[in-house]
């Protein structure tokens, strides 16, 4: 039995992630226009498209196997897009509710990571091979990051904004902490992944200024129309 879980053990938390999907999509089942069984088939796309995303990502990167989660910060809002124009569903709603079923998703990942014994902090200097736990604090943020939006969807305020709050969050929390990883150099002092995280932080906040600039302008469409 122990060996079982041992071999399977990343199938198994990609299914505990797809539970967890499951779950959510079924409390947005009116948000989006879903049966019980859209949220099911939805929640296990996700899981599939979501590795196949990373693993994507980390062939581009390096040409070899792997995953990066950046696959998922760069290419699932290229799926997201595509389901809300195929599906015809508003994209704010896609782009809100399946921005939680990614987090949910890169939380079990990293939980992989530990059971795997990969990704590791770099040592600490001055200690006897410790090494910093940048997984478990990224396990931290993804909790906390969790816990915050999953209060703001359905929040006019936030209305479109809980993917780039979470790309941005996640672009200058990766950025400090892989100063503190085991990863190769790659620009001086940096890391590979310093220029995606820069290049994510850049492109959340264009986005949550064309946002902004979007829902002023329907703001004042939507009162010259009142006031006439």
């Amino acid at each position: 039995m122990v060996q079982f879980l041992t071999s399977n053990r990343l199938y198994l938390i990609l299914a505990v992630a797809t539970v967890f999907g499951y779950l959510w999509l079924s409390q947005c089942k009116k948000r989006l226009r879903l049966k019980e069984w859209m949220a099911f088939v939805l929640a296990v796309c996700h899981t599939v498209v979501g590795v196949l995303c990373v693993k994507l990502f980390a062939f581009l990167e390096s040409g070899s196997g792997g995953m990066s989660l950046y696959g998922a910060v760069f290419f699932l809002p290229i799926v997201y897009y595509a389901f809300a124009k195929i599906a015809k569903r508003d994209t704010a709603d896609v782009f809100d509710v399946f921005t939680i079923c990614t987090i949910t998703t890169l939380l079990c990942a990293r939980f992989n990571c530990i059971l795997a014994d990969c990704c590791l902090g770099a040592i600490i200097p001055g200690t006897d091979g410790m090494r910093w736990p940048t997984r478990t604090a990224e396990i931290v943020f993804y909790v906390v990051l969790y816990i915050f939006l999953r209060k703001k969807v359905g929040n006019k305020s936030y209305r479109g904004k809980i993917y780039p709050i979470y790309a941005l969050a996640y672009g200058v929390f990766r950025f400090i902490v892989e100063f503190f990883r085991e990863s190769e150099m790659t620009f001086g002092w940096l890391h590979i992944s310093h220029l995606w995280s820069t290049v994510a932080v850049i492109a959340s906040v264009a986005a949550i200024y064309a946002i902004n600039k979007i829902n002023k302008k329907n703001g004042k469409q939507a009162e010259g129309r009142f006031i006439k």
